[in-house]
């Protein structure tokens, strides 16, 4: 393929276009610019060139290509929430702190996390007992869930206390940075509302973080968990210790990153559950017969296969990590277009995951897309919800390890109706959320 002189794409700054409400709804314009311009186009944001990929080998050559395409350096928005951890560093420092992270999350350790998951939950399901018969935002529910779970599962703490000053500090800092990346960015230390909104919120959660570090150092018991290795871990060569920076840092991208995108999957989940019902009862019946009244064990999850199916489905219509930014660290070429040093590089588990072009009947949601004999004809990268490469989500089993436990209990004792007439509506931040919660009615079963 000759080299192409541009990229296909709108002409104009996309934020200024009023027909496109882009603002609010970026993740339903970008299919639209898939339809409208194919596999791989281009669009301004104020002063940022944005090149939108939309075929699943343009989005492996940029995941495969770790050093050439890059977490976006300055004022990335994942950097100001959460610094320099896992989730936003680069290089030889992102290298050892995947090597340092990797371990709390192989099988033996993930076999004891499972009774901690079940006795959350267990705790979860004694309160619905006295709401049998109202009605319940499942959103709220599965934040403070996983919040608990994430505490005593990486942190060996309860957290139940700082939920409500967590989760609001959480959803002001990310609408804020969201607000910030819509236009031209001025230096934090400029005291917009926005900014001092971001450092205030910002400031709740290291502190947050804090209380439990400083809680940890002055404790003289072991502790299997994740804080305990960062805390003791030195550096093969120099001997040297993290930085309190460095802890904080990574002990907020474990807690947020840790609670807030399993809570939103598990919301939207129960959301599809209630609205089909004929897979909710062949979900329940598989429940049944795996498990019946008996606790969950490692072993048993892993006959959970339809259980499996419905979560992955439901990560298809709504990946909490709807949005993957990268940075071209240096000149390349995609699918026979130029990209430059600077460009900036999106790629979208939401609108790829509900490409026609990839998907037969892409917005219905279809669990038995998933299994064994069908996910074998899925492109690989037509689904990618918890990204992929080297920096494939370093807890992705976890994650599906923890929403298999919520949704076996759930589903074994409760039944979840919606209210009549609601809609559904997202609100594209950091991660994917319901805009107004999912209210619904428990009913015990």
């Amino acid at each position: 393929m000759t080299q192409a002189a541009s990229i296909p794409g709108p002409r104009g700054i996309v934020l200024l276009m009023p027909t496109r409400n882009i603002r609010k709804k970026t993740h339903e314009y970008l299919s639209l610019l898939e339809t409208k311009y194919g596999e791989i186009s281009k669009i301004k944001f104020g002063p940022f060139t944005v090149i939108y990929l939309a075929n699943p080998d343009y989005i492996e050559h940029v995941f495969l290509n770790r050093d050439t395409y890059i977490k976006i350096q300055e004022g990335g928005m994942l950097r100001i929430l959460l610094g320099n951890g896992l989730l936003t560093s680069e290089g030889d420092f992102w290298l050892k702190q995947r090597r340092l992270i990797q371990p709390v999350f192989h099988k033996n350790r993930l076999e004891r996390f499972v009774q901690k998951i079940s006795e959350s939950t267990n705790d979860m399901l004694l309160h619905w007992d006295n709401t049998n018969g109202t009605e319940v935002d499942v959103y709220h529910e599965m934040n403070r869930l996983t919040l608990d779970i994430v505490g005593k599962t990486l942190f060996s703490t309860n957290v139940k206390s700082e939920f409500n000053k967590v989760n609001t500090a959480l959803t002001k800092i990310m609408t804020a940075i969201r607000n910030r990346s819509r236009f031209m960015r001025f230096p934090l230390w400029v005291p917009l509302p926005s900014h001092l909104r971001i450092e205030h919120n910002r400031k709740v959660l290291d502190e947050t973080i804090g209380d439990i570090i400083n809680q940890r150092k002055q404790e003289n018991g072991k502790f299997d968990d994740l804080l305990t290795m960062l805390m003791e871990v030195e550096d093969a060569d120099t001997r040297e210790r993290m930085t309190d920076k460095q802890l904080r840092d990574e002990v907020l991208t474990i807690f947020v990153a840790g609670h807030e995108t399993t809570a939103n999957a598990m919301a939207f989940t129960l959301y599809l559950l209630a609205k089909h019902p004929e897979i909710k009862t062949r979900l329940q019946k598989e429940l049944v017969e795996v498990l019946g009244n008996s606790e969950p064990t490692f072993e048993k999850l892993q006959r959970l296969e339809y259980t499996t199916m419905v979560i992955k489905e439901s990560m298809r219509l709504f990946p909490p990590a709807w949005m993957i930014p990268r940075e071209a660290a240096k000149d390349d070429v995609i699918g026979g277009y130029p990209i430059k040093k600077g460009d900036k590089v999106l790629v979208s588990p939401y609108a790829m995951q509900r490409s026609p072009n990839y998907w037969k009947n892409p917005e219905e949601f279809m669990p038995e897309r998933f299994s064994a004999d069908k996910i074998k004809d899925i492109p690989r990268y037509a689904y990618f919800p918890f990204g992929g490469g080297q920096r494939l989500c370093v807890g992705n089993n976890f994650a599906m390890m923890e929403m298999q436990i919520i949704l076996a209990k759930l589903c074994l004792q409760f039944d979840f109706e919606l209210p009549k007439n609601f809609e559904l509506e997202l609100l594209p931040l950091i991660t994917l959320r319901p805009k107004e919660g999912v209210p619904m009615k428990l009913v015990k079963r």
